[in-house]
């Protein structure tokens, strides 16, 4: 990649935009999971309004008062203060407010209308921390306050944030300088285990990295050889997919197509660097872990860069009616270690004949993908394996898009049938997702007209799930608890889906190439079911700050956003509510144990129901069920 290159200072203008658009939590700083689905309310007790309820309504009417929160930021294991400390209070329809520590830790924020906050903390060489959390990713507990209230005694504690360093070597064992390592951990977004990246470094002239501020927990050290040109020129083919993706040009002269080509404009080469998992493997599987304590350094994590053979894929896409982005997203091997590679991306030709090249061994999927989400996009895809010889013939074929339609109705006992049903949202989520640049991505999402019609258009052929979301009902896939808002404001949840009248309730629809779907029903009903109760411990006293956890007793249903799994954390009484779980047989426990969306995986449901109460819930009950705080 020269330096002269004409496009490189625009092409770095737009990467920059596009960091702002999808950054990446560096130096063990980890982003706050997304608001929506799935998503855990903290401290509320029976009765109290979900998160995002409060901050559409401070949105829509500014909060009045003069209210504070105040505390000390302290070191998790000495309890000495912090000075210095960056404290963020965000919620209560006004954004963040930040403030700084003095000597002695203190902070304090003021004129705060009544509302609901989440707290956190950070300072450098500390991982951060949200106030109520047990240990870091866990969730946190947002402070409640009354109009003019003064919340004292918010404390944080930051925990020292851990240290990984080694030396990255080439096939000589020569030191690499300029590499570009990367260190990566598990987290859980929209319920799904996924790796994100908690810091990088590029190595100096000795080879050495060293990347500090971890959280503790287990890590994946991975390295590639091009530095932080190699970064930009995979920002570059990222930012190209979501412009096509957002309907931008792809065509000669379009923003997409000059950042796509800008970004793919190397010559083959007959071998290269595979991107390299310590202790020097190129199968992800195969990767080591490294596990890091608070504030402990683990140094020696050194391994060899690897030479592999380097191949080129190339093919013909099928149906498209202008040049094409193509895309090589490296797949997970069996979801046993961390994703392997890097995105690859070329572009179709006039005569649509593509390829790519500079491919390393491993798994891939080639998508291609014409059009805008406005635009009837049409997509193809074909799993590739790739092992150092040039691949010829591959045929991505273009499908349309499908659309789904369909009507919404009730079955009430008393409650007044809606009469708007625009608050309503329908949901199309894909049961296997493609990568970026496929399909309609992870989910389809279309709006309801007031008379109940829906229609959601350009999804990809497979299978999906269809749920719901809004209108104050606390249904859909993967919703989160505590969205039932009461009967005047829309107490609806989810009673069943039926497509061409059968009933598809949680199970996968399968969508086929040329056949949209108009026949969906989807029937809400007013008859929620509730489950309250208080935690308390061995002496009976109430147990605050605890994750509350209901799940199907069925394991069918322990999926990513699955509706039969909710999480509520309990209030400073120890009450906990879970409001709109389909009837049917339930596990419950508390456990103090658990990260954000972490409900979600089989393989922490297994060990959590051994321990747990099973409760049976019938359509429209609430039930009182009292728990025993985790020991």
């Amino acid at each position: 990649m020269a330096m002269h290159h004409p496009s490189l200072i625009a092409a770095l203008f737009a990467l920059m935009i596009a960091s702002g658009l999808a950054q990446q939590p560096s130096g063990g700083q980890t982003q706050p999971p997304p608001q929506g689905q799935g998503q855990l309310r903290g401290g509320q007790g029976p009765g109290g309004p979900d998160q995002r309820q409060i901050q559409t309504r401070d949105r829509a009417q500014p909060p009045q008062g003069k209210g504070s929160i105040a505390g000390r930021v302290l070191t998790a294991d000495t309890g000495r203060p912090v000075k210095r400390a960056r404290v963020t209070v965000s919620g209560g329809g006004r954004g963040g407010r930040t403030t700084t520590t003095d000597d002695l830790g203190r902070y304090q924020v003021a004129d705060l209308g009544a509302g609901t906050y989440t707290i956190t903390g950070s300072k450098n060489g500390f991982a951060d921390s949200v106030y109520g959390q047990r240990r870091p990713q866990q969730p946190g507990t947002p402070v409640t306050i009354a109009d003019a209230q003064a919340a004292a005694n918010i404390d944080l504690r930051l925990t020292r944030g851990g240290v990984v360093t080694g030396h990255v070597l080439d096939e000589d064992g020569e030191a690499l300088a300029r590499a570009l390592v990367t260190v990566q951990r598990y987290q859980y977004v929209r319920g799904e285990r996924q790796l994100a990246p908690a810091g990088r470094d590029q190595t100096d002239d000795r080879g050495q990295y060293r990347v500090f501020g971890l959280p503790p927990g287990e890590y994946y050290v991975s390295a590639t050889a091009g530095g932080l040109f190699q970064l930009i020129g995979r920002g570059l083919q990222q930012l190209a997919a979501g412009l096509e993706g957002l309907g931008a040009r792809g065509g000669r002269g379009g923003a997409a197509g000059a950042l796509a080509e800008f970004a793919a404009g190397n010559e083959p080469e007959p071998t290269g660097y595979a991107p390299t998992y310590y202790p020097g493997v190129v199968n992800a599987p195969e990767a080591g872990k490294v596990s890091i304590a608070p504030g402990q350094e683990v140094a020696g994590i050194d391994f060899q860069i690897q030479l592999v053979p380097f191949a080129t894929v190339s093919g013909i896409v099928a149906g498209a009616d202008d040049i094409v982005p193509v895309m090589m997203v490296p797949q997970d091997a069996g979801g046993t270690g961390p994703r392997g590679g890097q995105m690859l991306s070329g572009r179709s030709q006039s005569d649509g004949t593509f390829s790519i090249s500079n491919v390393p061994p491993g798994r891939y999927v080639a998508i291609a993908r014409s059009g805008g989400r406005n635009d009837d996009p049409k997509t193809g895809a074909q799993s590739i394996v790739v092992n150092g010889e040039n691949i010829g013939g591959v045929t991505l074929i273009l499908q349309p898009g499908i659309t789904l339609s369909g009507n919404i109705t009730v079955e009430s006992s008393g409650t007044p049938a809606p009469t708007d049903y625009s608050r309503f949202r329908v949901d199309v989520s894909e049961v296997s997702p493609l990568p970026i640049g496929g399909g309609g991505g992870r989910a389809g999402r279309g709006g309801v007209q007031q008379n109940g019609a829906f229609e959601i258009g350009n999804l990809f052929p497979g299978k999906h799930y269809i749920g719901m979301t809004g209108g104050g009902q606390g249904a859909g896939q993967g919703q989160g608890p505590g969205r039932g808002q009461g009967v005047a404001q829309g107490q609806w949840t989810l009673k069943s889906v039926l497509v061409a009248g059968q009933d598809v309730t949680d199970q996968p629809v399968d969508l086929k190439p040329g056949q949209n779907i108009d026949n969906v029903t989807i029937v809400l009903t007013d008859r929620a079911t509730e489950v309250t109760g208080t935690v308390r411990d061995g002496k009976s006293v109430p147990v605050a700050a605890v994750t509350v956890i209901a799940f199907s007793s069925d394991p069918q249903y322990w999926r990513a956003q699955s509706r039969h799994i909710q999480a509520a954390r309990t209030n400073a009484s120890g009450a906990f509510r879970l409001r709109g779980l389909p009837a049917g047989d339930y596990l419950i426990v508390a456990v103090d144990d658990v990260e954000q969306g972490e409900w979600f995986d089989p393989a922490y449901l297994e060990p959590a129901r051994v321990r747990a109460n099973r409760v049976t819930i019938r359509e429209g009950e609430t039930k009182v069920q009292d728990l025993r705080g985790p020991s």
